[in-house]
């Protein structure tokens, strides 16, 4: 269980069993926003949104950002699979509604870039979440390093965020 720990400078702040302190995201804190609808077709036996549907949310904005060549350049050979998807669920998403999803790079490395997002429903988070990301080569299926002008691109979607963490 969390409990609130006040808040500084308008930052909503939580303590974790583990005494580490972990600020709850704000859709300001990214640079690339999408929506999704919610669907009632999305909600489970209780009523709300599946947490399945999270992860779909993070992979459509996920995508938006990654498979659009005016934004993000790929080579030929390249594309773009997730190795790793760690998702915290803070509340639930109800139906109807929408969803924004903001996205965000936390680093960019040799061969790979970690995503970090977060979901909020009339501007209350719902969860986070955080992904590992690794350019592909089509033909060999092995890992391979980002081209400059593609790492280059993605550091655009680093936005500076000391003192915080997804």
């Amino acid at each position: 269980m969390s409990s609130p720990n006040g808040s500084t400078n308008g930052l909503h702040q939580t303590m974790h069993q583990d005494k580490t302190i972990r600020v709850r995201p704000r859709l300001e804190d990214y640079p690339l926003h999408t929506m999704e609808k919610l669907r009632f077709a999305d909600t489970d036996c209780n009523g709300h949104i599946s947490n399945a549907v999270f992860a779909v949310c993070c992979q459509n904005a996920r995508m938006e950002l990654l498979h659009d060549p005016r934004r993000i350049p790929l080579p030929i050979d390249g594309q773009f699979v997730i190795a790793r998807l760690e998702i915290d669920f803070l509340g639930e998403m109800r139906w109807p509604g929408s969803v924004v999803i903001g996205s965000r790079c936390a680093h960019v490395g040799r061969t790979s870039l970690v995503i970090t997002q977060a979901l909020f429903v009339d501007e209350r988070c719902a969860a986070s979440a955080r992904s590992t990301v690794v350019l592909m080569n089509r033909t060999t299926r092995r890992a391979a390093p980002l081209p400059p002008e593609t790492s280059r691109a993605l550091e655009a979607f680093c936005t500076p965020w000391p003192g915080r963490e997804v």
